[in-house]
């Protein structure tokens, strides 16, 4: 579809992110001359690691096929993109309200009981929708009751995924562990969407029922854990948490790197945000059927998976600042071409081109943020960027929404363009962007 910035994320369970997870865990990059082969055979042998990447394969596996789902459930049933939107704006909303929180609730509890628990709340709220669509009785406070539930759980399921992994594997394992993590979330998207654009054409309550099974699969695979994941730090005194859920945001935006590219991540992902709708909205108005629109989604997960491959490669022979600068103006110049383009599949490309250039950038982004860092601040500080460049995402389905409706998809989407141009103006200015090059 188009690309969107995740700086700080690990692609939870009962979230939607087309961007790159932060793999941050400690204060230093990795060692380059960490054996992968060998790291990625032992990880095969690593009962609870293999345990939990395969829950979570088959739930994100089940988020991406009922991500496709809602937007086009509302549109059958109502027509209005702007009620779409309002549906996609919920769950933002519930994952930025509990974000802060839920992370520091993960640092204090056993984290295998938090993503038990929080997986068993998604799989329950998302199994309500099924025979809501059975009775024909969807009603739109319902689905956005939905995703403000499926979104705060997923903000619990992220803390705990966070601390999780790094006590599941060995820290020369680490890079690779997370490089496949990674991995997954990709193919998720390329597989979920066209499925789940199959299985709404044969009945729409079908992506519904398969995302709400697929929370149970995750819910039963953490509960299987032989390590409960407890922290390690349980009798230390702690700040309170009126004092704690700030501290990452106060470290954040004391580090004038960390605070130009989550503030520039806020603004992509709010366009982009608003862009997946409206090209969903546009590609309808071409003609294109749900599967075709799954197809989209696909090939646009396909392109950033090679981004995230081949970007770096190519960041090191054409220099890292160059490859992000151009990447924030190849935003609006795609846009603009979306906005006209007279077939599907040129906004498709569109669309997978920004994607593929954006993958690397994210990824350049966290390597630097993660050096910055130090290692009692990483979680704190990533969900604090996360909850930045999330910060404004969720105001704009339902406003693109709006503006689809008020003014026509095309005109949205220029008007999108506008916005993609004013950010990469200001970013070319930012003399921060020299410390990647320096990386």
């Amino acid at each position: 579809m188009t690309a969107q910035s995740s700086q700080a994320s690990d692609t939870p369970a009962g979230t939607s992110d087309t961007g790159i997870s932060d793999t941050g865990t400690s204060g230093t990059e990795p060692s380059d001359a960490e054996p992968s082969d060998t790291a990625a055979d032992s990880l095969r042998h690593n009962r609870d690691f293999t345990l939990l990447w395969t829950g979570q394969a088959v739930s994100e596996l089940g988020t991406q096929i009922s991500t496709i789902a809602y937007p086009l459930l509302v549109l059958a049933t109502t027509g209005s993109a702007a009620r779409a939107g309002l549906v996609g704006g919920a769950s933002l909303i519930g994952t930025l309200l509990s974000l802060l929180p839920a992370g520091v609730v993960a640092d204090r509890h056993s984290r295998r009981r938090v993503l038990v628990l929080s997986s068993l709340v998604q799989m329950a709220a998302v199994g309500s929708v099924v025979p809501a669509v059975l009775a024909h009785q969807v009603g739109l406070a319902h689905l956005m009751a939905v995703g403000l539930l499926v979104g705060a759980a997923a903000a619990f399921h992220q803390g705990a995924s966070r601390g999780a992994i790094p006590r599941l594997v060995a820290p020369n394992q680490l890079r690779t562990a997370m490089s496949v993590t990674q991995a997954r979330g990709q193919a998720a998207a390329m597989l979920g969407s066209p499925i789940g654009g199959v299985l709404f054409s044969l009945a729409q309550s079908l992506p519904f029922a398969a995302d709400s099974l697929s929370f149970a699969a995750i819910s039963v695979s953490a509960a299987l854990l032989r390590d409960p994941l407890e922290p390690l730090d349980r009798g230390a005194v702690r700040e309170p948490m009126r004092t704690a859920v700030t501290r990452g945001l106060r470290f954040v935006f004391a580090q004038p790197f960390l605070r130009v590219t989550s503030l520039w991540g806020a603004a992509v992902n709010a366009v982009a945000a608003g862009m997946m709708l409206m090209v969903i909205v546009i590609a309808k108005a071409h003609g294109a059927s749900p599967f075709v629109i799954g197809v989209m989604v696909a090939v646009n997960a396909a392109c950033g998976l090679a981004g995230s491959l081949l970007g770096v490669r190519l960041a090191r022979r054409f220099g890292v600042r160059l490859s992000v600068l151009t990447t924030s103006w190849l935003l609006p110049a795609c846009a603009v071409g979306i906005a006209y383009a007279p077939w599907v599949w040129l906004i498709t490309v569109l669309g997978a081109l920004t994607t593929f250039t954006i993958m690397p950038v994210n990824v350049f982004f966290i390597v630097r943020a993660t050096r910055v860092t130090p290692d009692a601040m990483q979680a704190q500080a990533a969900n604090a960027r996360q909850l930045i460049v999330s910060s404004l995402a969720w105001l704009a389905p339902p406003l693109s929404g709006t503006l689809t409706d008020s003014v026509g998809v095309r005109d949205a989407i220029l008007t999108a363009a506008a916005l993609y141009l004013l950010v990469a103006i200001w970013l070319q200015g930012k003399t921060e962007m020299r410390e990647l090059d320096e990386s």
